[in-house]
């Protein structure tokens, strides 16, 4: 049950609470490090030590540059993330405070409309959607316990060898509601019926 019922009001927590710092730091690029040529091999001319240089510099600016850019890149993320955090929080106070306790008034306004297009708070999603289904056939949990049960018998009673006339010809009479099944079971059969995904005998 939603807490408007309990007489309670749903507030946001601080934001402290639901967030860290989000700075980033760009990656180091220290592992780029220009060596000199080893004591045992002819040192580098003035022009060559100069060329390497410069295309040290240009590597490591080239590096610093992708980091700096994956670092704006996560920032991004993790702002829209949080974003996304507050949107849902503050929608889950309006549904659980102001929606939910004057369903029947709002359910049919457009500010509930567009909050739902929205998606609904998870913490709220299955009393939604079950306050908009509703119970028309009056169906309740025993009574559905029965009828699941009366399906999974008439499944088993299949036989294995009948034809698609027969299940079709059982299926017209619409007396027999649980006739329905077996033009499940005909349906079933010719999906994908190259692909062997839903028939009896698979190709692997």
């Amino acid at each position: 049950e939603y807490e408007a019922r309990t007489g309670r009001m749903y507030k946001l927590p601080p934001p402290t609470a639901r967030r860290k710092n989000i700075e980033f730091e760009p990656l180091s690029t220290t592992a780029l490090i220009l060596e000199d040529r080893p004591a045992n091999l002819p040192a580098k001319s003035v022009e060559e030590a100069l060329r390497h240089r410069q295309e040290y510099d240009e590597m490591v600016a080239e590096a610093k540059k992708r980091e700096i850019k994956e670092a704006h890149k996560r920032k991004k993320i993790m702002r829209e993330r949080f974003k996304q955090e507050d949107n849902i929080a503050s929608a889950m106070v309006i549904w659980v405070n102001e929606i939910l306790p004057n369903w029947e008034g709002m359910r049919a306004t457009r500010r509930v409309r567009e909050l739902w297009w929205q998606g609904l708070p998870p913490s709220v999603r299955g009393k939604v959607w079950s306050l908009a289904v509703g119970n028309e056939l009056n169906i309740t949990p025993e009574l559905y316990e029965i009828f699941l049960s009366r399906a999974k018998e008439r499944w088993k009673s299949f036989s294995e060898t009948s034809s698609e006339n027969d299940v079709e010809d059982a299926s017209a009479s619409v007396a027999d509601r649980e006739a329905s099944l077996e033009l499940i079971k005909l349906d079933i059969s010719r999906t994908f019926p190259s692909l062997y995904i839903f028939q009896k005998v698979r190709v692997l």
